[in-house]
């Protein structure tokens, strides 16, 4: 069928690796993970149209969740069709598109949304189940929902991302498959297929130039040690106990006055929004709120979400934004967070400035926190917009 053609090498080993795993270890958990931009979804939507060529006569089912059914989990859709309608018209199969759900045949892979705010239920996996962007769907939720699509039916899962903390779902997963393989390389007359497959960045520089001056540039931007750098190029999950600000400046920051349920006439206010992933797991999306005097801040209102879908998100930010007459609104641009400040930007026009830390920009940042003093954390209810 031609599909390895179209991968590169560090791919097709990868893509050997894991339909071995699926043929001869059903109903495990593989992980996969891959330095950004490196190729892994190439992998997940060549997986997807070999299994539903495959299986087109005699059927079946995959069903593929990621963070967000907009614009990820779509994303994934469209990277599979591209690849599966010029095939499949080829072999002279089947096929047609009804809305998430591509069908093959008698074959099917339908793709959701993890977010904990998606109705999943009543959807079975007989093929395989794959969870993209793992690191950023929430356990609980993936283990009480997705998982027992595959009970009945005996399917493998398969989980791609990059690592950002432990506790996280692939992570979680990733360290399994590690200790399991590393048990398994003691029985050399058996034959076995990894669970965990990953690949270094250096690796992907030597088939594409480019790729490896690109990562160059990043790790002199934002410096070896740099969490993000760290965690999408070397593949090395922040730790918990790591935290941008000492206990020392962060009692620093902490104020003595209490939060403001409205502006007050003739104060000026500013805005800074960290973005989370959509279902993130035990991350939240912050809109924090400062009065601004002559010179320092005082945040006087703070507005989290969880789980909330983005276009929600975004008309909730907009609505606060204008409520609270913020002049400037400053938004983590780095990563995923471009385009959703972009987005922003189309509403509130020039209030929106976008921020992308990197290694110098995060040291101003801590030496200028005299400037910005908090409120008493203990006196700051839960406040919803």
């Amino acid at each position: 069928m031609n599909f390895p053609a179209q991968l590169r090498w560090y791919q097709l080993q990868v893509f050997g690796d894991i339909l071995n795993g699926i043929d001869h270890a059903p109903g495990g958990t593989m992980t996969v993970m891959f330095p950004r931009q490196a190729g892994k979804n190439e992998i997940s939507a060549a997986i997807v149209s070999f299994l539903l060529i495959a299986n087109a006569d005699r059927g079946g089912s995959i069903v593929v969740c990621a963070p967000t059914l907009y614009p990820q989990a779509s994303l994934s859709l469209e990277r599979t069709v591209s690849r599966l309608r010029p095939m499949a018209k080829r072999l002279g199969l089947p096929f047609r598109l009804e809305g998430n759900v591509i069908h093959c045949g008698r074959a099917t892979a339908t793709f959701l949304s993890g977010s904990p705010s998606a109705n999943v239920a009543g959807h079975t996996a007989s093929l395989l189940l794959i969870g993209d962007e793992a690191q950023d769907i929430e356990a609980d939720w993936f283990n009480r929902q997705f998982r027992p699509m595959t009970a009945s039916t005996g399917a493998s899962t398969l989980m791609f991302g990059t690592p950002w903390e432990n506790n996280s779902l692939l992570e979680r997963a990733t360290a399994a498959n590690r200790a399991r393989d590393d048990s398994q390389r003691a029985q050399i007359y058996r034959r076995t297929w990894p669970s965990h497959h990953q690949v270094d960045w250096r690796e992907v520089a030597e088939v594409v130039p480019p790729y490896g001056r690109y990562v160059e540039q990043e790790r002199a931007r934002l410096g070896a040690e740099h969490p993000i750098f760290r965690s999408q190029y070397e593949l090395v999950a922040g730790q918990s106990e790591r935290r941008l600000l000492s206990a020392t400046q962060l009692a620093a920051l902490l104020g003595s006055f209490g939060p403001l349920e409205s502006p007050l006439a003739g104060e000026r206010y500013a805005g800074g929004l960290d973005f989370a992933g959509e279902g993130a797991n035990g991350d939240a999306t912050v809109l924090t709120v400062a009065r601004v005097l002559d010179k320092r801040c005082e945040v006087v209102a703070a507005f989290r979400w969880r789980g909330e879908p983005f276009e929600s998100l975004g008309a909730a930010v907009v609505q606060l934004a204008r409520r609270w007459r913020l002049e400037r609104l400053l938004c983590d641009a780095t990563g995923m967070g471009a385009p959703l400040t972009a987005r922003l930007a189309e509403s509130l026009g020039r209030t929106v400035e976008p921020f992308v830390f990197t290694q110098p920009e995060s040291r101003l940042s801590v030496s200028s926190c005299w400037r910005l003093r908090t409120l008493d954390r203990s006196r700051l209810p839960q406040v919803r917009p």
